[in-house]
């Protein structure tokens, strides 16, 4: 079942992110990329409880007391920062997934390069109509089905904190797009090209895991009673090592047990 969003706030949020850049770098050369400051104003629009300093560390945000940590990947940075809030605030770590991207490749030509618009300044401008109106030349959408299953893979660096009862985690499943210039190398001048990060465009759905009841909205559907990690890999869509990773968190928090094994793989059963 879809978590409700709100659009209009996800549409501010987008709004307040490229209003805090016009006329500075722009959002390819922001020292925050642009889903976390987004996804921060959406979880917290006013400021005032941005960057909260908390004993020795800085919170994303704090809201009397409640703790948002934006983190895209490299959970395993986070294990002092964690051990020293759990100990008196709920965490709620938001794990952006891009599960839509829309790659732009935009040409360079001489009224791009020749004049104001370098071809830094292009991608990184905040003002991107023009960039789109007259320089695109191809646009691809890919959609993976596998992403949301890489939570998995940051949660095994900090499994000693998944009983902790004061920390959640919230996916935030998103459309994204992004713009490359063709200034790379080969035929098609796409190697090594300059690109932007992600840019948010559309929230898709919001995934809260509060308990281990929770964790099952992530094992995929149609798997069998009594199923090994390559059946859970080919139901999700994703390589066997990934699912041996999010079969063992599954194991962890007491979501699947192991009930034999066939020859040297588990075979589990969801509780």
């Amino acid at each position: 079942m879809k978590s409700f969003i709100d659009e209009k706030l996800f549409e501010e949020a987008k709004n307040r992110m490229y209003g805090k850049v016009q006329g500075e770098k722009g959002i390819g050369t922001l020292s925050e990329k642009s889903v976390h400051s987004v996804l921060k104003y959406y979880f917290a629009p006013d400021e005032k409880y941005h960057e909260q300093k908390i004993g020795t560390f800085v919170a994303d945000i704090c809201i009397d007391g409640e703790i948002y940590e934006i983190q895209t990947k490299q959970f395993y940075l986070m294990k002092r920062k964690l051990e020293y809030f759990l100990k008196e605030h709920e965490v709620t770590i938001v794990y952006p997934v891009s599960l839509e991207n829309t790659l732009h490749w935009v040409e360079c030509d001489n009224d791009i390069t020749s004049g104001e618009v370098t071809n830094e300044s292009l991608l990184t401008c905040i003002n991107i109509n023009e960039v789109r109106n007259r320089h695109i030349t191809t646009s691809r959408k890919t959609r993976k089905k596998g992403m949301p299953y890489l939570f998995f893979h940051e949660l095994y660096g900090i499994r000693d904190f998944l009983h902790h009862p004061n920390l959640h985690f919230i996916l935030a499943i998103l459309s994204t797009e992004e713009y490359r210039l063709l200034d790379g190398y080969g035929p098609q001048k796409k190697i090594r090209a300059t690109k932007t990060d992600k840019a948010p465009i559309e929230l898709l759905d919001l995934i809260s895991i509060c308990t281990p009841e929770d964790y099952k909205q992530l094992i995929p559907e149609g798997l069998p009673e009594e199923f090994t990690s390559d059946v859970f890999a080919k139901k999700a869509g994703i390589g066997r090592s990934l699912a041996g990773t999010a079969l063992n968190i599954l194991y962890e928090v007491n979501v699947v047990e192991r009930i034999g094994k066939h020859g040297n793989a588990y075979i589990y059963r969801i509780k």
